[in-house]
């Protein structure tokens, strides 16, 4: 590519999977390699051109790596236009309501803006759990999956990714809330989807009454699902990802 590296906004290169020793059949050997570019120049990226992203990144398998084959549906290696987008305010008055009836006479009525407004902090509350129960006065314990015990939902907002944890038991709650920090969390994630120093910030509040702990993981999802530069464009794998995660479990 030499210099043309600069003409992306973004370029990624992803290894999904691995392949196992002595592998049953083909299908379990086989790793999915993915490339990933965007750009605001669509010359680059047009796959009719002798001198363009498909040339230099799919082409290329023929002369240097054996054992690489490509699907032969190749419309994903043709360029879309993407958008990033955000929440935002707006000034009421800038959003004019209307109420339209669809049946009998038809009308359409203008709605004022409300008479009585207010402005919330962008920054919700976020809070460790109080009075936090020591983790070795559960009993024994088992290494597992903390999907053995726990159930939870995540998905995207925006950019930022929601991930909840709750159980279905009393006598589980004081375990969950303990055990479920943002540092948990945060290993639960590892260190190549949490940064460390610098990283976006991670939010955490509780929902007694529905024995839940819920995490809110700030421009965790790239920029959105349109614009999205990894596997989890939704949100949703990110629950199931931390389910699979292993700790120390009691009983």
């Amino acid at each position: 590519m030499g210099d043309n590296v600069k003409r992306f906004s973004m370029l990624k290169f992803h290894q999904n999977g691995s392949s196992p020793i002595d592998a049953r059949n083909q299908d379990v050997s086989t790793v999915d390699f993915r490339c990933f570019a965007q750009t605001s120049d669509p010359e680059i990226v047009r796959p009719d051109i002798p001198n363009g992203f498909n040339r230099w990144c799919v082409e290329v398998f023929l002369q240097s790596a054996p054992g690489l084959s490509l699907s032969n549906d190749l419309r994903q290696t043709i360029p879309k236009p993407y958008y990033e987008y955000w929440p935002s305010l707006l000034p009421q008055d800038q959003l004019p309501l209307r109420i339209h009836t669809l049946w009998g006479k038809k009308t359409t009525t203008d709605l004022t803006p409300p008479a009585t407004t207010q402005e919330y902090s962008r920054q919700q509350p976020s809070y460790e759990t109080s009075n936090p129960v020591d983790l070795s006065t559960f009993g024994e314990t088992v290494r597992a999956p903390l999907g053995y015990m726990v159930a939870g939902r995540s998905g995207d907002k925006v950019s930022d990714c929601n991930c909840g944890f709750f159980v279905r038991h009393d006598d589980e709650w004081d375990w969950l809330r303990s055990f479920m920090t943002i540092d948990r969390i945060k290993q639960l994630l590892g260190p190549e989807e949490y940064e460390g120093k610098g990283s976006k910030p991670i939010d955490r509040f509780e929902m007694k009454n529905l024995k839940a702990v819920h995490f809110l993981l700030h421009d965790h999802l790239d920029r959105g699902y349109n614009a999205c530069s990894t596997y989890d464009t939704l949100g949703k794998s990110k629950y199931t990802d931390r389910m699979r995660g292993y700790g120390r479990i009691g009983y």
